[in-house]
């Protein structure tokens, strides 16, 4: 019996974990999403590859692809990021179409979560984009790396789950 596969999906999910803190911190504190974080979780899928069934490989491939360009739309039409368009991207190739509806539900808690938060006395608390006064405080860019990685939080456990 060969245990490679199993090791490489658990190098994998660890490197999608580190991946997740990076993103969430850098977009919570810098209203930023380094490019490297999503290759990172990009190729972290890759690396999983050996574990992963055929079907659901190309499954998540399709479904990270068909994120991309929605999120492409989005990002044109100067509705989201591009930070977070190429992190949902990244996530959507974990999800798949078995996880996807899961991660969109709980992305979606989290962002709700967060813009009752940010709607609050709590939003001081916060920081600020560099340059904004206090004034436009009320204006102030939602973190959705912050949703994002909470979703693929989710997404994680259900890969680790696999392990056991």
């Amino acid at each position: 019996m060969t245990y490679a596969p199993h090791a490489a999906l658990a190098f994998a999910l660890v490197l999608f974990a580190a991946s997740l803190v990076w993103a969430a911190a850098s977009d919570f504190f810098r209203y930023l999403i380094p490019n490297r974080v999503c290759a990172l979780i990009a190729g972290a899928y890759l690396l999983a590859f050996p574990a992963l069934a055929l079907s659901a490989w190309v499954g998540g491939l399709g479904v990270g692809i068909a994120a991309l360009a929605l999120g492409t739309i989005l990002f044109a039409r100067g509705w989201v990021g591009g930070g977070d368009v190429k992190l949902a991207a990244a996530l959507s190739l974990w999800a798949g179409p078995a996880l996807l509806s899961g991660f969109a539900f709980v992305t979606s808690l989290a962002g709700a979560a967060l813009a009752v938060a940010m709607l609050s006395p709590l939003r001081r608390l916060m920081p600020r984009p560099a340059g904004e006064t206090l004034a436009e405080g009320l204006r102030q860019p939602m973190p959705f790396g912050v949703p994002l990685a909470a979703g693929g939080g989710w997404v994680l456990t259900q890969h680790l789950a696999s392990l056991f």
